[in-house]
């Protein structure tokens, strides 16, 4: 019984450590070519927009052109000096500086397709 509560324990700190690893390695950084907001059916499904987001792929980034999704369940802040503050989809503008860590599978076509679990507005 010990023994499996302690395997648990560790199964749950494993978990966690490769979620945060995971994060740490930003999808795509760049600028919105294009934000287009999803039409009324699109939202029934979740979908609130999809935006072109154009970059250069660093050491600490995976791609440099994407189309991404962005759903309900996104998360979306903007950067205030080193505070996180809550944003929305209607900040998401062409032009602005974005980083961009995906949720899920990734097309593999040019751009990648793929849909953001966490979006950061840096500038």
């Amino acid at each position: 019984m010990r023994l499996s509560a302690v395997c648990a324990g560790l199964a749950v700190v494993v978990l966690a450590s490769s979620s945060l690893a995971d994060e740490k390695k930003v999808s795509i950084r760049g600028s919105l070519a294009s934000a287009g907001a999803a039409g009324d059916d699109e939202k029934k499904t979740g979908l609130l927009g999809t935006l072109l987001v154009e970059g250069s792929k660093d050491k600490d980034t995976e791609y440099d052109k994407a189309t991404v999704k962005v759903t309900k369940g996104t998360k979306i802040y903007r950067q205030v000096g080193k505070d996180l503050k809550e944003a929305s989809f209607d900040d998401l503008k062409g032009g602005v500086k974005v980083e961009i860590w995906f949720t899920g599978p990734v097309q593999e076509s040019f751009p990648v397709g793929a849909t953001a679990g966490k979006i950061v507005i840096t500038r």
